[in-house]
């Protein structure tokens, strides 16, 4: 009987070892797709959120004013785009219109 069991663990290790390294491969493939795909939705909100500041930037500087309902929505436009690792040129356009008197 000893015999045998030692067949079987001669056969069945190797396979269950082939069997978790395949799974641990598959795992780490899958789970850089999924990091690579998150990091290009980050980049690609981050963008857009700049976006709407520009957008904002550019009416609203050139009147000088800002209405505060656009205010806030700058505001949480800008938060969102910095918490996603935007800075610079939207932190540029933030504080330039956050300088701008406001208006009901």
């Amino acid at each position: 009987m000893p015999d045998v069991l030692m067949l079987l663990l001669e056969s069945v290790v190797p396979m269950l070892l082939t069997g978790v390294g395949g799974l641990c491969g598959w795992l780490l493939k899958s789970h850089r797709k999924e990091e690579a795909r998150d990091q290009a939705m980050e980049t690609g909100l981050r963008t857009l959120l700049r976006a709407e500041l520009l957008e904002i930037h550019a009416k609203y500087v050139p009147l000088g004013y800002i209405p505060v309902a656009v205010m806030d929505e700058a505001d949480r436009v800008y938060r969102a785009y910095h918490s996603l690792g935007g800075n610079g040129t939207g932190t540029k356009l933030y504080e330039e219109l956050k300088a701008l008197p406001t208006v009901d």
